[in-house]
């Protein structure tokens, strides 16, 4: 749909994806698409130009990507770019395994009947695990914790309360890093934790 937003990787213009947004299509001609902008100002572009476009569609839990070609450059009314329609698509489901990086602070209570508590951030997160930093957390591979986080999903803030197992655990500077599995959870906080991790990776 129109406002999709969209990564743009130009062949031998940059090392770094450009952010675009989808304005309009029309099925089986091309579609539109806003120009990235360099310091503020639109990207220099040659016609013709070769590029990959990629982006994480939300209703169906993919990750697409395409290869297409640049066939009109328009600075009138606004910057935006003509792309020749892709002959095909590849994509690839978001599994439990992908993580999006995140900066979540959460509690973790651990120990017996989890009667300690400290506060971590996690760094990254997927359906399946997450792994945090924490300048002290005294576990050890096999104990069972449970952490419990503020996320916001589409404005909404909200708590979950998740219980996990230790996988990793590495002493850093500064403090210690901790792989976690998450256990068994509620359909709410299943659903909560689906959704934030989703739209983080949709971020990135």
């Amino acid at each position: 749909m129109p406002g999709q937003p969209l990564q743009l990787d130009f062949e031998g213009y940059t090392s770094e994806r450009d952010k675009s947004v989808l304005l309009g299509y029309r099925a089986g001609q091309g579609i539109i698409v806003t120009t990235p902008l360099v310091n503020g100002s639109p990207m220099v572009l040659k016609l013709g130009a070769s590029l990959a476009v990629r982006l994480f569609a939300t209703q169906m839990n993919c990750a697409c990507a395409f290869r297409t070609e640049i066939t009109h450059i328009s600075r009138a009314p606004y910057p935006h770019l003509h792309l020749a329609m892709p002959a095909a698509l590849v994509l690839g489901e978001v599994r439990s395994s992908v993580r999006a990086k995140v900066a979540l602070i959460t509690s973790v209570h651990y120990g017996e009947n989890f009667a300690q508590k400290c506060s971590a951030m996690i760094k990254d997160l997927s359906l399946g695990g997450a792994r945090l930093e924490a300048r002290m957390l005294p576990v050890d591979i096999g104990d069972n914790i449970q952490l419990t986080a503020q996320v916001s999903v589409s404005g909404i803030e909200r708590i979950i309360k998740l219980d996990a197992v230790v996988r990793a655990f590495s002493k850093e500077a500064g403090g210690v890093g901790v792989g976690l599995q998450f256990l068994a959870m509620s359909d709410s906080d299943r659903i909560t934790l689906h959704a934030y991790v989703l739209s983080n990776i949709h971020r990135q």
